[in-house]
């Protein structure tokens, strides 16, 4: 019985995909603390706040500015780079 090449091997992930190039993200959320706005860059798939901005165009900035040159490459960033809230 002839058997196609695709059918016979399993499915592997090779580390050079296009797909899923890089798991970490950054995005703006409003924090409310005593009826004033802040804005968190937060970090993902963490969920760790990164810093907190009275300003969004501040956070934009830095979320721009970390998704352009990622300064720890595919990796989040480090625990004692992060603000603690």
């Amino acid at each position: 019985m002839w058997v196609k090449d695709w059918e016979r091997r399993p499915m592997r992930n090779f580390p050079t995909s296009r797909y899923n190039k890089y798991k970490v993200k950054y995005f703006v959320d409003i924090l409310w603390r005593d009826n004033k706005a802040e804005y968190a860059v937060i970090e993902l798939p963490t969920n760790d706040i990164v810093k907190v901005f009275t300003f969004k165009e501040d956070a934009e900035e830095m979320v721009q500015s970390l998704m352009k040159v990622r300064p720890f490459g595919k990796d989040t960033l480090p625990k004692f780079l992060k603000d603690k809230v």
